[in-house]
């Protein structure tokens, strides 16, 4: 088993118009990239660290692409990314799919693109994890300025996006997305002018997804830092460092939702992905073929 790893953090935003610089991303995929090692039994020769101007979209489906690519059955590759997260439509406007937001202009990686790499691989086949500190900023019509992540929606925002968003699709690769289509309970807006969105979490865990994503909040949250790294990032580097690590997806989900509310209260990390798969360890070769 070879356990491989590709981590992002983007500090550096200056090449497009619509991200605003942030504080704390770039030490958060720096330290992703050491806790591996460190913590999971990755050989760092394994792990590709991509921070700011060299996290253009092109780079990190580069680094994607060849670390599935290079994987083999019973391998573990994991994806970190941190810095920021958008949402767009899709071209019916009936369900939003979220984003990853690289460095350079017009950078954005859509679920969609990552659920086709994971797609890719034969089931049963490589424990593709994905651990994602990005804000996913709950129904902005397209992948958002940064203005727009703490923007009030008028009346109307509101309603048509009530009207026309159905579904949600979260970071993992399924082969059958009817399931997901009408997970969106129900929006409503609070007093803010803020909207809250509820989701089905039942809907959320399907056997046909081929890849595992542990998130830093939900669909309609912002994910946010301390200034030396997202709250996200912090749990998970406190968990890990306050037990001799080993933990199954459901355990892990319990322990970092706890440790976050040290930093924020704001904000409720997710787990996605096949229910058989979550009872296994985190990061480890899957036990046994399904």
């Amino acid at each position: 088993m070879v356990k491989r790893a590709v981590c992002v953090g983007i500090n550096d935003y200056s090449a497009r118009t619509d991200c605003a610089t942030l504080p704390d991303a770039r030490p958060d995929g720096e330290a992703w990239a050491q806790v591996l090692p460190d913590a999971f039994g990755f050989d760092a020769a394994n792990v590709a660290l991509l921070t700011d101007g060299a996290a253009t979209r092109a780079a990190v489906l580069e680094a994607l692409t060849a670390m599935l690519n290079q994987s083999d059955a019973g391998d573990v590759a994991c994806f970190f990314f941190a810095g920021h997260g958008g949402r767009g439509p899709s071209s019916d406007g009936t369900t939003y799919y979220e984003t990853i937001c690289c460095a350079d202009a017009g950078g954005d990686i859509t679920d969609t693109e990552i659920n086709q790499l994971a797609d890719a691989l034969q089931p049963s086949y490589v424990n593709f994890t994905l651990v994602l500190d990005s804000c996913h900023s709950g129904g902005v019509f397209d992948p958002p300025p940064a203005a727009a992540r703490t923007q009030l929606w008028s009346q109307d925002q509101a309603s048509w996006f009530a009207q026309y968003c159905q579904g949600v699709v979260p970071h993992v690769s399924l082969t059958d997305l009817s399931a997901m289509l009408h997970n969106v309970c129900n929006i409503v807006q609070n007093d803010d002018g803020t909207l809250r969105m509820d989701i089905d979490e039942g809907l959320n865990f399907s056997d046909s997804a081929k890849a595992t994503l542990l998130s830093a909040c939900r669909y309609d949250q912002n994910s946010g830092g301390t200034g030396s790294h997202g709250c996200f990032t912090q749990a998970l580097l406190d968990t890990v460092n306050a037990s001799n690590f080993q933990a199954n997806h459901n355990d892990l989900l319990d322990r970092v939702r706890q440790a976050i509310t040290g930093y924020s209260t704001t904000q409720t990390p997710q787990l996605r992905g096949r229910p058989v798969r979550l009872e296994e360890n985190f990061l480890d070769g899957w036990n046994y073929s399904i």
